[in-house]
């Protein structure tokens, strides 16, 4: 299966020689569902963006340090090939911003949370699981750092899980796209650091709180088995 990873940002230097790079991140949970895949890279937050939605199979759309509602070029371009991939219903997958802007670009609202920071492993309650969930749970605990959430899902959005500080972390469109705002590519390593960093701009408790989470492992081979049925589904 060829994949387009739509790479919206990049790691920086100091925090390279953790788990490499975003494509070395997304290969690495790639081959935790057993697919046999070929992942191609789109340099989008460089203004590199596919020729057409059939470019490949399937596509995943990364992580940001930027908003999706921040006046940029490159974002405009790149919502308008979420609205296409829609409108083509090509198997996508959007994991933090990627989740934001599927819901900006389809009609939903995204803004910074009042609530401040959220981050660390946080357990998503399923309140509507999809049928290719499986093996099932009735929670699913992952990671996450963000400002910027769902408020308002696009219509005709189904909601299938979210927490009590992030209400719309999972949602889907059609059977061919699925959005989350955690990070199932990332390791516990890897987010520990990149919220050390953070530490000047994170209030306090929720500073504390979120590292203090990071001693609960995460589901890992779960998440990986949805990505696999979603994409062969």
């Amino acid at each position: 299966m060829k994949i387009g990873l739509l790479k919206c940002d990049f790691v920086t230097p100091e925090f390279r020689g953790i788990d490499g790079g975003i494509p070395e991140m997304f290969t690495h949970l790639l081959s935790q569902t057993g697919l046999d895949t070929e992942l191609h890279i789109y340099r989008v937050w460089e203004g590199e963006l596919p020729n057409a939605t059939d470019e490949c199979d399937a596509w995943l759309t990364s992580g940001s340090r930027t908003s999706v509602f921040e006046d940029e070029d490159w974002i405009q371009t790149f919502q308008q090939f979420i609205v296409a991939l829609h409108a083509d219903k090509r198997k996508t997958v959007g994991i933090c911003f990627g989740h934001q802007m599927i819901a900006q670009a389809l009609g939903g609202e995204v803004r910074r949370c009042e609530r401040g920071w959220g981050i660390g492993v946080k357990e998503i309650a399923i309140t509507a699981p999809e049928p290719w969930m499986q093996p099932p749970l009735t929670g699913v605990r992952m990671l996450f750092t963000h400002q910027d959430q769902v408020e308002v899902l696009p219509p005709d959005a189904r909601l299938i899980g979210g927490t009590d500080d992030c209400p719309h972390a999972m949602f889907a469109l059609g059977n061919h796209m699925l959005a989350m705002q955690p990070h199932p590519e990332y390791s516990r390593r890897y987010l520990r650091a990149i919220i050390e960093s953070r530490e000047a701009i994170i209030e306090p408790l929720t500073f504390q709180t979120g590292l203090a989470s990071l001693e609960q492992p995460p589901h890992r081979e779960e998440p990986a088995a949805w990505l696999r049925h979603f994409l062969l589904g």
